[in-house]
């Protein structure tokens, strides 16, 4: 891990985002296997990446990581702290560390850093039906579904539903305990 690291866990460490982070930000809007599950609407260059790290990441009151794995940047997980309702995750790793267990990892690290650092009653999450990836590790980490918007987003030329998960601090609590 990195001397940066602020939350370690099994497999991934995760580290403050930096402007030097911004091919790898930019990498989530243009490789279809990121930009099309996240639902990315247009490729970003590396100046407006580098822009959403300065406004979304360094100015806002979001909590933001580059999730890291034997050295090297495998992803990003944030969350988005709003006006009103629960905090919102984004996530995603590079496609080549899919299916290893990292996200799992790297989001339970997320939430519980969130939970031990802010004032939140819990969390929210959306993802597509279709990103069976994402519900996955939403469902590992004890998240509830609580809805589907049916054909609520247009992604890759088709409406597609989606699904709005739910976690409490103290369901978290108690699957950290149990």
């Amino acid at each position: 891990m990195t001397e940066t690291t602020v939350v370690e866990g099994e497999r991934v460490a995760l580290r403050p985002v930096e402007r030097d982070d911004a091919g790898l930000v930019q990498r989530s809007t243009t490789a279809p296997e990121i930009r099309i599950p996240l639902g990315a609407p247009k490729p970003q260059n590396h100046a407006q990446a580098t822009e959403f790290i300065e406004t979304t990441v360094e100015e806002g009151d979001n909590v933001a990581f580059v999730v890291e794995a034997d050295g090297e940047a495998v992803g990003f997980v944030m969350v988005e702290i709003r006006e009103y309702g629960r905090p919102e995750l984004v996530y995603w790793l590079l496609p080549e560390y899919h299916g290893q267990g990292y996200g799992t990892d790297a989001v339970g690290c997320l939430v519980d850093y969130v939970f031990r650092t802010v004032d939140c009653h819990g969390l929210q999450a959306v993802t597509f039906d279709f990103n069976e990836a994402s519900r996955g590790v939403l469902e590992r980490l004890g998240f509830t579904n609580e809805g589907r918007l049916r054909e609520a987003a247009f992604v890759d030329g088709a409406h597609v539903d989606v699904l709005r998960y739910g976690l409490l601090r103290r369901e978290w609590e108690a699957n950290q305990s149990g």
